[in-house]
């Protein structure tokens, strides 16, 4: 056991840098949390209270400690008792699924602040004992490597890594078994110090890297987005606003303007066009206040809320902050509240105003190579673009189609189908406004240049410090990436509607009825003395008729009754089969989902006839079984690899392989159903052979 003085210094030398932690901890908040500073002193504290107590009396306190620095943290950013709990069980996983800065919430804050606060807790129980004279820096090395990848968009800050290993030097000098002096001295030979203090540079630094914590973006690079999920369909919200009669206040825009307010405010933008519509595949994770870097010049305005079921955030430019609990992508093409809004709520925010023409021509455009899906555009873009760079021939397509071009919000054929945009662009030149931004975007990508589709309102010219957004004002436009990251707008939509939609096809034309015909003959005269006659031929035919309508119904529910164990025993096979498949493709992981649709493929192949040896490879089982399969030997074969893969390795994607086994799996079993006739499938898909465990297929789920 150390000296009381020394270790209680030890634990001092420990706090302090436990406190530097706390200070580098707000770069994972992109700005300084005093919670965090403070959050090492209460377990500090509590240990060179009682360095001398029993280690029972340690724990309980200590641990009382730790809670208190985190309810200090808590109260420091206006939490609750939930968010407590949540900083204990939730907060990692929360803050590990946000956008760099992380959003100063309670629960995050507190996380942050419990780590820092048993690190420094278990530091200075180490500290107590003579023999581990360098271990209690290991729980602070680690807490340390954790808060710098945490912030790793900033980088290593030097300052607070020297100031750490300044502390680490003062730790290790105080030793218990000679003078302070003697200790200095005794540094150059510390063997243990210079690897460990090497270790904890290395260690910082390389987890430090961006590259390292590349799924939590910054803001101040463009990096795509690794993950993708459906999240909306702009385009149709804003044909269901633009379509609101009367039209509503959805925002209400405050700010001084020294010119004429931004016209266009975005609210989401559409980079992926798959030949049906534009789809906004998007990950959206919680982030803190800034959201891009600030390029002059930059726009600050408050914007309130109007309607609670609106929570996308309008910018009239690049996102720079917002003042409110939002998620967002990487690329930061959607910013949406995390709660839903209450109807008057006005937040704060700030973007960069869009780029004009002349920046375009000073930074350039970005351009990527002609996908397939629009090659067959290029001659028509440059048709319409003329000669010229790429920038002036994108202009004078602009131009053409809102000068010459027809708007009309009705017009037949005004979907957004790859068909639909071609013949809009080829033949008619009239089509609603989704058109003229998807068809400028395809022409432009036809061109080489990365364009999308953005959405959001177009107001009239205003110099205003206050005005609306209203439904009336939903559009579509079509956007250029500039080699700077910034999106050039362009309108390509006529400003005015043609008058009157296009005449409907004509009808067909349907031919006149004849004039009625007088009868050929009178009808005959009803004879008064047949009445009984037909009434008893009536009866007679009506009771024929139950008779033979008895006895089939007795004989339906005679055959029914037979056939009831037939159709039984049909529906209990059918059912074991179709539970087992299902069973083997919803499998939770992907490695088991690729080997169930490959033994599922197998047990289809031995109720055709296959017979599998025990030591059968998939590779002898899928060239045993493509004469089974004469219209899916690829396939097969494709599902036999992807079963070995998955079973003797590691295989790359298995989320994305498993997708491809299942499609696999359902061509092979097309094949085998299209090749046989209709009493062979029956046979084929009743067949207990992949049931009886003398003939099922050996290879395992």
């Amino acid at each position: 056991m150390t000296d009381t003085g020394i270790a209680r210094a030890r634990i001092l030398v420990l706090m302090a840098i436990g406190a530097i932690i706390g200070v580098a901890a707000g770069g994972i908040f992109d700005e300084y949390q005093w919670p965090l500073l403070v959050a090492p002193l209460a377990p500090g504290v509590v240990m060179i209270v009682l360095v001398e107590r029993g280690a029972m009396v340690r724990s309980v306190a200590t641990a009382l400690a730790v809670l208190v620095s985190v309810g200090v943290a808590l109260w420091g950013t206006d939490g609750s008792v939930d968010d407590l709990v949540d900083a204990f069980t939730a907060g990692p996983q929360r803050l590990l699924s946000t956008e760099w800065p992380s959003p100063v919430r309670a629960d995050l804050v507190g996380t942050i602040a419990a780590l820092t606060a048993t690190a420094t807790a278990l530091a200075a129980e180490l500290a107590r004992r003579k023999r581990w004279h360098l271990a209690p820096l290991i729980p602070l090395v680690v807490v340390a490597v954790i808060v710098v990848g945490l912030s790793a968009p900033l980088g290593v800050r030097w300052g607070l890594v020297m100031a750490m290993g300044a502390a680490a030097i003062v730790f290790a000098s105080l030793r218990d078994d000679e003078g302070l002096r003697h200790r200095l001295r005794l540094l150059r030979g510390e063997r243990r110090l210079a690897p460990l203090l090497a270790v904890a540079v290395a260690t910082t630094a390389i987890v430090s890297l961006p590259i390292a914590m590349q799924v939590r973006a910054d803001p101040r690079r463009n990096d795509a987005a690794q993950q993708t999920a459906p999240l909306l369909d702009p385009i149709e919200a804003t044909n269901a606003l633009r379509s609101l009669e009367p039209s509503i206040v959805l925002h209400e825009v405050d700010a001084s303007w020294s010119g004429t307010a931004p016209r266009l405010w975005r609210t989401a933008a559409l980079e992926n066009y798959d030949g049906v519509r534009w789809t906004p595949d998007l990950t959206l994770r919680p982030i803190g206040r800034t959201l891009g870097p600030a390029q002059d010049p930059v726009i600050d305005y408050d914007i309130s809320f109007l309607d609670d079921d609106i929570s996308l955030v309008p910018f009239p430019g690049s996102p720079v902050s917002v003042d409110a609990g939002v998620e967002t992508d990487p690329e930061r093409t959607v910013v949406r509240l995390v709660g839903r809004p209450d109807v008057g709520d006005v937040i704060a925010a700030s973007a960069t105003a869009v780029p004009t023409p002349d920046d375009a021509a000073v930074v350039g455009l970005a351009v990527r190579p002609v996908q397939d899906e629009v090659s067959g555009l290029s001659e028509l873009a440059r048709e319409l673009g003329g000669e010229g760079t790429i920038l002036e021939q994108l202009r004078r397509i602009e131009s053409t189609m809102r000068d010459d071009w027809q708007l009309d919000s009705d017009v037949q054929g005004g979907g957004l189908q790859q068909a639909l945009i071609e013949r809009f662009l080829r033949d008619t030149n009239r089509g609603n406004s989704e058109q003229f931004a998807s068809g400028f975007a395809l022409l432009a990508g036809s061109l080489g240049v990365d364009a999308r589709v953005a959405t959001g309102f177009l107001i009239e010219p205003t110099t205003a410090a206050t005005f609306g957004l209203e439904s009336a004002d939903a559009t579509v436009w079509p956007e250029v990436r500039l080699d700077d990251g910034r999106w050039l707008p362009f309108g390509p939509v006529p400003l005015q509607e043609v008058s009157g939609g296009e005449p409907p096809p004509p009808e067909p034309q349907v031919q006149s009825p004849a004039a009625p015909q007088p009868p050929i003959a009178p009808p005959p005269e009803p004879a008064t003395d047949a009445g009984d006659t037909e009434t008893d031929e009536q009866q007679t035919t009506e009771s024929a008729l139950s008779t033979a309508l008895t006895w089939a119904l007795r004989g339906v529910v005679v055959v029914g009754l037979a056939a009831l164990p037939v159709l039984l025993a049909v529906a209990t096979i059918l059912g074991v089969k179709f539970r087992r498949r299902r069973r083997r493709l919803r499998a939770a992981n992907a490695a088991a989902r690729i080997r169930g649709a490959w033994a599922t493929a197998t047990d289809a192949l031995v109720d055709a006839g296959l017979s599998i040896g025990p030591s059968s490879t998939d590779t002898e089982i899928a060239g045993a079984g493509e004469a089974m399969v004469t219209g899916a030997r690829r396939p097969l074969r494709r599902l036999a690899s992807l079963s070995t893969s998955a079973t003797f390795g590691v295989p790359a994607q298995p989320e994305l392989l498993a997708d491809d086994a299942t499609t696999c799996l359902v061509t092979v079993e097309a094949a085998m159903a299209e090749e046989r006739s209709w009493s062979q499938r029956a046979r084929w898909r009743l067949s207990l052979r992949s049931l009886r465990p003398s003939t099922r297929s050996p290879v395992a789920d």
